[in-house]
């Protein structure tokens, strides 16, 4: 049994989810909302990593009914979460289906936000380098 009827997570720290809309505040308005409505034991609003739909961000899933949203705008909080986590109706136009797999769509970026993916990439390959760097320096064998 889930520990929470719903749990939302939202994309924002994606490369790209927070180029096509304000992740932040779209995270702060649910989490409000659900405060607003005293259903916090019930209802859990999340950050989550990259959901691997760049390109149709931003991006928002309620688990336990695995639905998958798109383009979700800080306006569209209110109809989520009076529509969906109130009354379990699904808001079928943010709906985002798309088959099972990579379905990033990110050329349509521009170069600034295609550089910054670069640059993430690269100060996570020095992240590892690093974190291994420290591991091993010190090992007595």
């Amino acid at each position: 049994m889930s520990q929470f009827k719903k749990h939302v997570f939202i994309c924002t720290s994606g490369p790209y989810c927070w180029f096509d809309g304000d992740t932040e505040t779209l995270l702060r308005n649910l989490k409000r909302r659900v405060a607003e409505a005293g259903l916090k034991d019930e209802v859990r609003i999340n950050r989550s990593g990259c959901l691997n739909h760049c390109g149709h961000g931003p991006v928002a899933v309620v688990y336990p009914d695995a639905t998958w949203y798109g383009n979700v705008q800080v306006d569209d909080a209110d109809e989520i979460f009076e529509a969906h986590l109130c009354a379990d109706r699904v808001v079928e136009r943010l709906c985002l289906d798309l088959p099972p797999g990579n379905n990033k769509q990110t050329g349509g970026y521009p170069a600034a936000v295609q550089e910054l993916k670069q640059l993430e990439k690269e100060l996570d390959a020095r992240r590892i380098a690093a974190r291994y760097a420290l591991i091993n320096q010190d090992d007595p064998e």
